[in-house]
C-alpha cells in the first residue's frame, strides 16, 4: 500500500530542514508501506518551497504542490486531492511541519492501520500522552476546546478531537463529500473527525507527547478559535438534523400505529392486545422505509438493505416489547385509557429505537 504524509507549510524552512531527513530515516523501518511525503506550501515568504526542491534531488518520494494561503483546512484538502488523484494513496497522514509531531511515531500509525483501523489519532489526552512544555493558560485553552468539541459536536468517544497528527484510510475517506469539509482553519480537525466517524471509520488513539515548537511561531489566530467554536455548534446541528428527521418519521409512525390499532380494534372487534402487535409491525415497516430512504439516505445502499431491515426489526421488536409492556401495565394496573397508554409506550420505545439504530443499524457513530 502507498502512504502519503501531507505536510501543510507556511514559513517552516528551518523546521523542514530537520523534519524531511528524520522522516526519511523513519521510513526505512516501515517494511509494508510505500511511504511518500507531500508538502503543501502556501507560497511561504521564507522560501520553504526552495528547501523542498533541494531535498527532492535526494528523495524521489518527496512531492511539492503550492497554492495561495487560504487556511489549514484548504491546504489539507488540496493535499488530499493530490495524494488521491495523482499519487494514488491508500493511506494519508496529517502531520504538522513544526516538529511538534515526532516522526518516530509514524510506524505506530502504520501498525494501527495494518490492524484494521481507518482513522488513527495521536492523542495527548490518553494514558501515555502529554503536553509537558505547555503553560497553564495553553493547557486550559486546549483542554477546554477539546472538551467543547466532544460535548457540543457530539464526539464523545474520542479523547483528543483537536490533534492534527492522524492517519486516514482513503477507502473510507472517499465516502465523504468534499463540500462537507468546508472549514478553513483549525476547525478542520474536528470537522474531518466528525465526517470520518459518520462514514463508518474505525477509530484508534495512540499516545502522543506533544512538545513546544523549536522554530517559528504558532499559526493559531483568534479567528481560528472563533471558527472552531462556531463549527462545533454547526456539527451538533448537522447531527441533530438526522435526529429531527428520525423524530419526524417516528411521529408519522405514531399516526400509522394509532390508526391501525384503532382500525383493527374498533372495526374488527379485536382485543387491543391483539391489534397492537399488528399495528406495531405495520408502523415498523413504514418507519424503516422512511428512515432508510430519507433520514439515513447517505448510508443507504441496496447491497445491505435486507441486513438493515433485519437489524431495524430486532431493535424495533425490543422497542415493541417496551411499548407493549407499558401499554398493558398502564391500562391493566392503572386503569389508563388504552390509547393514552399506547402513546406513553411509543415515546419510551422511540428513545430506545433512536439510540440503538444510530449506533447499530446505520452505524452513525462508526462503532
Amino acid at each position: 500500500m502507498k502512504s502519503v504524509i501531507v505536510l501543510p507549510t507556511y514559513n517552516e524552512k528551518e523546521n523542514i530542514r530537520v523534519l524531511i531527513p528524520e522522516l526519511e530515516k523513519v521510513f526505512k523501518k516501515i517494511k509494508n508501506q510505500d511511504m511518500h511525503i507531500l508538502v503543501v506550501d502556501d507560497k511561504s515568504p521564507d522560501n520553504t518551497a526552495l528547501e523542498i526542491k533541494k531535498f527532492q534531488k535526494e528523495y524521489k518520494n518527496l512531492h511539492l504542490i503550492m497554492g495561495e494561503k487560504q487556511g489549514l483546512g484548504i491546504a489539507y484538502l488540496n493535499g488530499f486531492r493530490h495524494a488521491i488523484d495523482e499519487l494514488k494513496a491508500d493511506i494519508m497522514m496529517m502531520m504538522d511541519a513544526d516538529l511538534q509531531h515526532p516522526p518516530e511515531l509514524v510506524p505506530e500509525f502504520m501498525k494501527a492501520i495494518d490492524e484494521g483501523y481507518d482513522f488513527v489519532i495521536g492523542s495527548r489526552y490518553i494514558k501515555g500522552g502529554a503536553t509537558p512544555d505547555w503553560n497553564l493558560k495553553r493547557k486550559i485553552i486546549s483542554r477546554g476546546g477539546n472538551f467543547f468539541a466532544r460535548i457540543i459536536a457530539g464526539l464523545y468517544n474520542v479523547h483528543d478531537c483537536t490533534s492534527g497528527f492522524r492517519a486516514i484510510r482513503v477507502s473510507v475517506f472517499k465516502k465523504i463529500r468534499f463540500d462537507n469539509l468546508n472549514t478553513r482553519g483549525y476547525a478542520f480537525q474536528s470537522t474531518i473527525l466528525y465526517e470520518m466517524i459518520n462514514a463508518g471509520a474505525k477509530v484508534k488513539e495512540i499516545p502522543l507527547v506533544f512538545y513546544e515548537r523549536k522554530h517559528g511561531e504558532s499559526k493559531l489566530k483568534t479567528k481560528d478559535m472563533l471558527e472552531f467554536f462556531l463549527n462545533a455548534f454547526r456539527l451538533r446541528f448537522k447531527s441533530s438534523k438526522k435526529m429531527i428527521k428520525f423524530a419526524i418519521v417516528g411521529f408519522s409512525g405514531v399516526f400509522v400505529n394509532m390508526f391501525f390499532l384503532w382500525f383493527f380494534t374498533e372495526s374488527y372487534n379485536l382485543n387491543y392486545m391483539v391489534s397492537s402487535p399488528i399495528a406495531v409491525e405495520i408502523s415498523v415497516i413504514w418507519n424503516f422505509l422512511m428512515n432508510n430512504f430519507w433520514t439515513f439516505k447517505s448510508s443507504n445502499t441496496t447491497s445491505n438493505f435486507l441486513m438493515k431491515l433485519f437489524k431495524f426489526h430486532i431493535t424495533a421488536f425490543t422497542g415493541f416489547l417496551i411499548n407493549y409492556l407499558i401499554l398493558i401495565a398502564l391500562t391493566e394496573q392503572f386503569g389508563l385509557y388504552y390509547m393514552f397508554s399506547n402513546l406513553i409506550g411509543i415515546f419510551v420505545a422511540f428513545i430506545w429505537n433512536y439510540l440503538v439504530n444510530v449506533k447499530w443499524t446505520w452505524r452513525e457513530k462508526g462503532e
